[in-house]
């Protein structure tokens, strides 16, 4: 009779293992169905398919965040955070479930509660750099600037080569009116991944902030070649040309008194200064006492207006052409250059406010008896430096092309510059091949005054 119950309780078990083996099997069905209805964008099919996946298994963990997200794509937020939180009771230490729930909190509204689940995640795993940025965007939300930006920065110390850090980041300091640091962002969230049509655009919205027009313009066209049927990218490209011409006063934007007067001031001060110093040195100087050009002036270096005779770029040997990428670069070729003595055009700092910024450019390169061209993927593309090296080429100016990454020219940039003077960079110390191309400038100039005499 004992032999007998044990019998019927082991055939009741058995047969209760393979109820749930037969539940769990179709649980998993209908779960691997709601997927595919996922992919196929069809999200109530989902739901009821996950729906059905929870109710023979509740315990199905899986099933439940899928539910969650099915319901929170159909702005069903009270459902998806109820899915989640059943989720969480059977997995509390869920760092994908907590950043979830926290999400849907922030589509709600409820910047307060996606916190309180941002915390707890990055509580769970210190580095887990999601849970930090959209923390970082959660904090944004709610005003607390200091605190969002610490955010960001904590997410790019765990994963400095992701690209959505970089992007808040930069967003972040674009909102607050900082936009120099959000260029700075920007630029480092593109040399991840230069596909963003977004982060371009607002890289150039910050540098016209700053009246960096022309580069703005730059990026603008590097984020058509993404997208180019972007129209906010579009629109502001026109603002960004609109305001280069104001501003070189070629539309009524500015005042034609607010150029003529800072112009007069200035000719008339360079004017008195020159005059004072053809008295002081006296005849056999060049006229008004400037040295001839091409000649070294002594003194502080091309960038002094008492070395050159009048303002910086009036009088220089060495044009750069760079990419507003690249500017880093450019500026610290130009100051060493400038140390040995070497004068250099540079823009913008040597293009004076009411010049024409394009004219400007072209009479720098005829004046030029050498280009410097920072050669990278950036100046590779970049429809500015190509037209700058062909008025180069066909003014005869000498070419050295400083590469600084290793990248293999463009077809226009290989029929203007070939290679007679490559000079490679890519490898640090990069003040040793700044050294380095100055000996070379050095010396293709002092060719050049022998072949003069």
């Amino acid at each position: 009779m004992g032999l007998s119950r044990i019998c019927r309780a082991a055939v009741v078990f058995l047969a209760f293992l393979l109820v749930v083996s037969v539940h769990a099997q179709d649980a998993r069905a209908f779960y691997q169905s709601g997927l595919e209805s996922m992919d196929r964008e069809q999200y109530d099919q989902a739901i009821a398919a996950f729906q059905q996946a929870v109710e023979l298994n509740p315990s199905y963990f899986d099933a439940l965040t899928g539910l969650g997200y099915a319901y929170t794509l159909t702005g069903r937020f009270d459902e998806a955070i109820a899915s989640y939180q059943q989720a969480l009771a059977l997995q509390p230490n869920s760092t994908f479930a907590l950043r979830s729930l926290g999400y849907v909190h922030t589509q709600k509204g409820d910047y307060a509660g996606a916190l309180a689940a941002f915390d707890r995640a990055v509580a769970i795993d210190p580095a887990d750099a999601a849970a930090w940025t959209s923390r970082g965007l959660a904090l944004s939300a709610m005003g607390r600037f200091n605190e969002s930006v610490a955010s960001y920065e904590k997410a790019i110390q765990i994963t400095p080569t992701s690209f959505y850090p970089w992007f808040s980041l930069g967003m972040e300091y674009y909102g607050a009116g900082m936009y120099a640091g959000a260029v700075s962002a920007f630029d480092a969230a593109l040399a991840i991944d230069e596909r963003s049509s977004e982060a371009w655009n607002y890289r150039g919205l910050s540098l016209a902030a700053l009246g960096r027009y022309q580069e703005a313009i730059e990026s603008y066209n590097r984020g058509l070649i993404v997208d180019p049927d972007d129209a906010a990218l579009m629109e502001n490209r026109e603002e960004a040309e609109a305001q280069l011409r104001a501003y070189v006063g070629e539309e009524g934007g500015i005042p034609w008194y607010a150029i003529a007067v800072p112009l007069v001031v200035v000719a008339v001060a360079a004017g008195g200064f020159l005059i004072l110093r053809a008295r002081k040195k006296g005849p056999g100087a060049g006229s008004y006492g400037t040295p001839p050009h091409g000649s070294p002036a002594g003194g502080s270096g091309a960038g002094d207006a008492g070395a050159t005779g009048g303002p910086p770029g009036s009088h220089h040997d060495v044009f750069l052409s760079y990419s507003s990428q690249d500017k880093p670069v450019a500026d610290a070729i130009c100051a060493h250059l400038e140390a040995r003595s070497v004068r250099c055009w540079i823009a913008p700092r040597d293009i004076l406010p009411g010049t024409n910024y394009p004219r400007a450019i072209v009479d720098a390169i005829d004046g030029s008896r050498i280009m410097v061209l920072v050669f990278s993927s950036r100046s590779n593309h970049s429809h500015h430096v190509v037209r700058e090296l062909s008025h180069a080429v066909s003014r005869g100016v000498i070419i050295v092309p400083f590469r600084i990454e290793d990248v293999q020219p463009s077809r226009d940039m290989e029929y203007l510059i070939g290679v007679p003077h490559w000079l490679d960079a890519m490898t640090p110390p990069l003040e040793q091949h700044i050294g380095r191309l100055g000996e070379t400038v050095a010396t293709l100039l002092s060719r050049g005054k022998e072949r003069a005499g």
